[in-house]
């Protein structure tokens, strides 16, 4: 309980301090799954009562592919810009679905903004403090009256590097383009169905002249992108949408997380700056808002990294950012993907 204790000076809900030392009780008996439990969410019911109304859900062509969040009362969302493709809706708090426009987008932090017509929208109010340190609880919250999912500030924040993009095949050159050799297993070109003596001849509709210019190519995306493909097969043309991973973690193996563990994000590298908690997110419920127990947004979800860590993106670190995109000193681009 000294962690608990450790906190004790704050004024929090009397809901919220029952919900850490209910967490706390299931944490101490080894049970740290049963955190996501209906009893322990509800406990945070009074945390995510105001960030719930301004989270929205973002629809792409009827697919459910993100979570947004209101940043302004005339229908500015912000979410996470690399899940976006087709036609966006959202979906809002009181049951709207209204449609929404790309205002303008952030590569480096993967966020974007939309735009929806409506007004009086409920305003996400930003934490002014430092971020939660290491061992703080957090709240994610959704479109219901109990969070989403609850989980532990584990690392302060931190630059989180990119990492190289891999196709996940092994190339020799050829007479007619780079020759695969051999596919790696769980990789984007083994999912795409990519096959030993297949000869790439392009790339993203650009001709691949060579295995050297194809290796540059792929190192100017990010994991994560998907990229088409042209190869040959028996003399055959065969088009393969191949999803780029993480060079990392293809040789190393480390791709079966998503297998025991759950789906991760596609891109889950190259932030600035990122708060990792141990919350278990889907890749699509990343883009909303991540509270503390005060109820105050202290961050933007933004992917989920491994079986047991989520990155978010600090308040502090999406101001500038969002002042940016609202002066539209950052144009709408179609994201990544």
């Amino acid at each position: 309980m000294r962690t608990v204790n450790r906190f004790a000076a704050r004024t929090w809900p009397a809901a919220a301090w029952n919900a850490v030392l209910l967490w706390s009780a299931v944490s101490s008996a080894g049970h740290a799954t049963e955190r996501d439990a209906y009893v322990v969410k509800n406990a945070f019911r009074e945390v995510v009562v105001a960030p719930a109304q301004s989270t929205v859900r973002v629809l792409c062509d009827g697919r459910r592919a993100a979570l947004g969040t209101i940043v302004a009362s005339d229908g500015l969302v912000l979410t996470k810009a690399s899940e976006l493709t087709g036609r966006l809706v959202c979906h809002l708090f009181d049951g709207r679905q209204l449609e929404a426009q790309l205002v303008g987008v952030n590569d480096e932090c993967d966020l974007a903004l939309l735009k929806i017509a409506a007004d009086a929208l409920p305003a996400i109010r930003w934490s002014d403090a430092e971020p939660p340190p290491v061992g703080s609880w957090l709240a994610t919250a959704g479109l219901e009256s109990v969070p989403l999912c609850i989980g532990v500030v584990s690392v302060a924040p931190r630059q989180i590097e990119r990492r190289q993009p891999a196709l996940g095949v092994i190339i020799e050159e050829g007479d007619q383009g780079p020759v695969i050799r051999e596919v790696m297993p769980r990789s984007g070109a083994a999912k795409a169905g990519l096959k030993p003596n297949d000869v790439i001849t392009q790339l993203d509709g650009k001709p691949v002249e060579s295995r050297y210019g194809l290796i540059q190519t792929i190192r100017g995306r990010r994991s994560g992108d998907t990229v088409r493909l042209q190869v040959l097969r028996g003399g055959q043309g065969v088009t393969a949408d191949v999803e780029l991973r993480d060079l990392t973690e293809i040789a190393n193996g480390e791709m079966f997380q998503e297998e025991v563990g759950g789906r991760l994000s596609k891109r889950r590298t190259g932030f600035p700056l990122a708060l990792q908690h141990d919350t278990v997110l889907l890749p699509n419920q990343c883009g909303g808002p991540l509270v503390d127990l005060d109820g105050k947004v202290v961050g933007i979800n933004i992917a989920r990294a491994s079986r047991v860590a989520s990155y978010a993106l600090p308040a502090s670190a999406i101001k500038p950012v969002l002042e940016k995109l609202k002066a539209g000193q950052l144009v709408a681009a179609k994201p990544a993907n």
